[in-house]
């Protein structure tokens, strides 16, 4: 690779993608804290002259969770079409005041400019909450799109995940710098494990994520598919906090997440700038994620929703949580006996592709 290539890594700030890449990381990653130039930093790190540029791309299309090249051109294409509709829009509000005749007409082509802006804004921010594959549907199908419509109401589990001690880790941290860099690739695994089990990751809570798994995008085992994921989240943090000892003055023992899992009806939330969803589940999952580090609690309407889907290879045990304002609550902890197999696809996976 020639030392001036434009794909030359060593060289990539200079490069326009840089700019594009910039934009990306401000609307979608504010709750990762992505730094820009750490971003160059990771990408350009360990790059010598023998590797080729396809391994550089996937380096740069892991970092921002996208599996292939094209994908990841596809969101800066989308974010590149974003842009030019917002110039126009400025252009044309300022050209409205200009009009005298016609003036119906030049109104129409604001609002079917305003739309359009606000569909693809829409899907924009869909996108880095989602799995690939839901990604790849997101952009060619419109049935799909049509699932995540705002305002729309849905059955959904909720899953509140919380640090236990988190302003205890964050004081026994060494460096300020050290403690960001610990949570935030905690964050980035965990929302990996979400998406990888067919979730919805809400948002980075500075503490913790909020996730949602609603039955339109997870499917009829949405349930089980949450309780598999908080799983794995709390062995990714015990992982990661055993891998990150030299990023704390003091390593102490008995931290870990506390998980939530609430079900039942929400309204979908889908804006210009948010993918979310409200209600109860909502308010009772993060309560729940007051449980101790290394436990997941689940409330009565997530605990019936699990022997609604299967009665097989679990374990429920009733325990009990002291919540703020309102005392003691009946929760319940599941065991898996066997490990869980061959759930079923979510439906969307094979809905036929089509465009309106």
């Amino acid at each position: 690779m020639e030392e001036n290539s434009k794909d030359n890594p060593k060289n990539y700030k200079n490069n326009t993608n840089r700019d594009r890449i910039q934009k990306i990381i401000l609307t979608e990653n504010k709750e990762k804290i992505i730094d820009i130039d750490n971003f160059f930093e990771i990408f350009s790190k360990d790059i010598n002259e023998t590797e080729n540029l396809k391994e550089i791309k996937l380096k740069k299309n892991k970092f921002f969770g996208f599996t292939d090249d094209e994908s990841f051109e596809k969101r800066l294409n989308l974010e590149d079409e974003i842009n030019e509709l917002r110039r126009k829009l400025r252009n044309a509000l300022i050209d409205i005041d200009k009009v005298t005749t016609d003036k119906e007409t030049k109104i129409q082509e604001l609002k079917d400019l305003k739309k359009e802006l606000t569909e693809k804004e829409k899907i924009n921010h869909i996108l880095p909450r989602i799995c690939q594959d839901a990604r790849e549907k997101l952009f060619g199908d419109d049935k799909f799109k049509a699932l995540f419509e705002d305002a729309k109401s849905c059955e959904a589990v909720v899953v509140s995940i919380d640090i236990r001690r988190s302003t205890e880790l964050m004081l026994k941290a060494r460096k300020p710098e050290l403690f960001s860099k610990f949570i935030t690739e905690l964050s980035r695994k965990l929302s990996e494990v979400i998406l990888n089990n067919f979730g919805i990751f809400d948002k980075f809570t500075g503490d913790g994520i909020l996730a949602f798994f609603p039955k339109f995008y997870s499917g009829d085992s949405a349930i089980i598919r949450a309780l598999i994921a908080a799983e794995e989240c709390h062995k990714i943090f015990n992982e990661h906090y055993n891998e990150s000892r030299e990023c704390f003055n003091v390593f102490i023992k008995d931290v870990g997440l506390g998980i939530g899992i609430d079900y039942g009806n929400v309204t979908l939330v889908n804006s210009r700038n948010d993918l979310t969803v409200v209600g109860i589940p909502v308010v009772y999952a993060c309560r729940m994620s007051g449980a101790k580090a290394g436990e997941t609690l689940l409330n009565q309407p997530a605990k019936e929703e699990v022997l609604n889907v299967t009665t097989d290879n679990i374990k429920i045990i009733e325990s009990e949580i002291e919540i703020k304002h309102e005392g003691s609550a009946l929760a319940y902890r599941i065991e898996f006996i066997k490990g869980i197999s061959d759930l079923k696809a979510p439906d969307w996976l094979n809905i036929k592709e089509s465009k309106e």
